[in-house]
């Protein structure tokens, strides 16, 4: 009797912490109250990041010819990849990351949860699933500009650097640009350089602004 009690008990928690974790969201609330039950759900949800794979600027340098400069494009955009890679698994804890190539952007918005999520080496692993109901996109971009997804055209690069260095923009699940106060964009503090970019600072600064309007969220 005591073990039935215990089962029920767990179960009611169980689907007491589900129902919290799929908050929904209605057409008639204030996007404020909207920014706080999109972070609260992100938490138990998951971050997908979409990474460039400068697929059509190498196949065309190769038609051209030059694949040499083809191989160099594809070496650095691989480095900065792992980069990218490397930084949130090291300094990002808000929730759960996926990695994926814009290439397959049609594929996630579709519907289709595995068959193109990346490991750590940037190799499609089939076993890799994104189990969790919601998520939010992150990639390099502008976040004072929409980029809206084109299905016509699932195989072009989307990604829009802004300013030199660039920063991390956070989207919904339809690549719809958000606004304050929602931390839908974190750019580093203190650039090294005009060029260069330091992923983890970026990815650090996201976490903590991420932590911070889920605790504010909850009072």
């Amino acid at each position: 009797m005591r073990n039935l009690k215990f089962s029920l008990c767990s179960l009611l928690l169980a689907l007491i912490v589900h129902a919290q974790a799929q908050e929904e969201l209605t057409q008639n609330m204030t996007w404020n109250d909207s920014a706080r039950i999109m972070i609260r759900n992100l938490k138990d949800g998951a971050l997908v990041v979409r990474l460039q794979s400068s697929s059509i600027a190498v196949a065309k340098l190769i038609q051209q010819g030059n694949n040499s400069w083809a191989n160099d494009v594809k070496s650095q955009q691989r480095e900065k990849n792992l980069e990218i890679v490397q930084s949130f698994h090291s300094s990002f804890t808000f929730c759960k990351v996926y990695f994926f190539y814009a290439d397959s952007t049609d594929a996630l918005l579709s519907g289709e949860r595995s068959g193109f999520f990346l490991d750590d080496s940037l190799n499609i692993n089939p076993s890799i699933t994104l189990k969790e109901d919601f998520f939010m996109i992150a990639e390099e971009g502008n976040p004072h500009r929409q980029i809206k997804f084109d299905a016509t055209q699932p195989q072009r690069e989307l990604s829009e650097p802004s300013y030199t260095n660039g920063s991390i923009v956070v989207y919904d699940q339809e690549l719809n640009l958000l606004k304050d106060p929602f931390p839908y964009y974190a750019q580093e503090p203190f650039p090294q350089t005009f060029t260069s970019s330091n992923w983890k600072s970026k990815v650090i600064s996201l976490d903590k602004k991420m932590q911070a309007f889920y605790k504010k969220s909850m009072k």
